[in-house]
C-alpha cells in the first residue's frame, strides 16, 4: 500500500483528535482534523480523502447523515468511530454506506489495522477498474452489472442490491439484518434468503452446493472470492 494517504478525522472530542492525529502521523498518514460536521462539508468540497474516520452523535448532526452525503459523490472508504456500539446502532451505521464501525473506547492499533485493511481494499478495487472477479464471474461495481464470459447477466433491481452489498462485504460474513434494506422484521429477513436462493440460481452450478455465496450458520452469509 503507497503511504502518505490522506485521512480527514471528524471528531468534537480535541483530545482524541490530537491523539490519532500524532499516532497516525506516525504511522505515515497525512491527517486533516476536524471539530464538526459543518467544518468537514466545507473540507469535502475542496479536498479529496482516502478515507474518512467519522464520529457518530456530535453538537452539530449525526454522523450517518455525513455519511451518506459522502457515498453519494464519492467511493471513499469511511470508518465511524462511536460510542454508540449497540447492534442497531452498528447496523444503521453499515446500511448507510460506512464500510467499518468502531466503537469507542479501541486500541489506536485496531483502528490503524482496519484502516490498512480498507485502503489495500480500495487500492485493489481501483486497480482492477472497479470489477471484481469470482470464478469466471466479473461484477463491474461502477454499473452494478454481472457478466460471464462477456454476457451480462440478468439480475432484478433486488438481486443486483444484495449482490453489490456481498461484493463490498467479500470474504467477510454478513448478517440477514446488514443485507435487508429496510428496517427488518422477519418478514424482511425472509425476503433475503429467497434473495440469497436466486443469486445462487443464476450463479451456482449446484445451487444448494453453493461454491461463491456461503451459509455460515447461525451468522449470515459470505461471498467466497479468491480475486480480490
Amino acid at each position: 500500500m503507497k503511504m502518505n494517504k490522506a485521512i480527514l478525522l471528524v471528531d468534537d472530542d480535541q483530545r482524541l483528535r490530537d491523539l490519532l492525529k500524532d499516532y497516525l502521523t506516525e504511522k505515515n498518514f497525512k491527517v486533516f482534523p476536524s471539530q464538526d460536521f459543518s467544518e468537514a462539508k466545507e473540507i469535502l468540497n475542496f479536498f479529496i480523502f482516502d478515507l474518512i474516520i467519522l464520529d457518530r452523535m456530535m453538537p452539530s448532526g449525526d454522523g450517518i447523515d455525513l455519511v451518506k452525503k459522502i457515498k453519494e459523490v464519492s467511493n471513499t472508504p469511511v470508518i465511524m468511530l462511536t460510542a454508540m456500539g449497540e447492534n442497531n446502532n452498528r447496523i444503521d451505521g453499515l446500511k448507510t454506506g460506512a464500510d467499518d464501525y468502531i466503537t469507542k473506547p479501541f486500541e489506536p492499533e485496531e483502528l490503524y489495522l482496519r484502516i490498512d485493511k480498507l485502503l489495500r481494499l480500495y487500492d485493489g478495487i481501483n486497480k482492477s477498474e472497479l470489477r471484481i472477479g469470482f470464478g469466471e464471474f466479473i461484477f463491474d461495481t461502477k454499473t452494478n452489472s454481472l457478466k460471464l464470459n462477456n454476457k451480462e447477466i440478468y439480475l432484478t433491481e433486488g438481486e443486483n442490491n444484495l449482490l453489490a452489498k456481498l461484493i463490498n462485504n467479500r470474504n467477510n460474513i454478513l448478517s440477514r439484518e446488514e443485507l435487508a434494506d429496510k428496517e427488518f422484521d422477519e418478514s424482511e429477513l425472509r425476503k433475503i434468503d429467497v434473495g440469497i436462493t436466486r443469486l445462487r440460481q443464476k450463479i451456482e452450478k449446484i445451487p444448494k452446493q453453493p461454491q461463491f455465496i456461503k451459509t455460515i450458520r447461525s451468522k449470515g452469509y459470505m461471498l467466497i472470492c479468491k480475486e480480490i
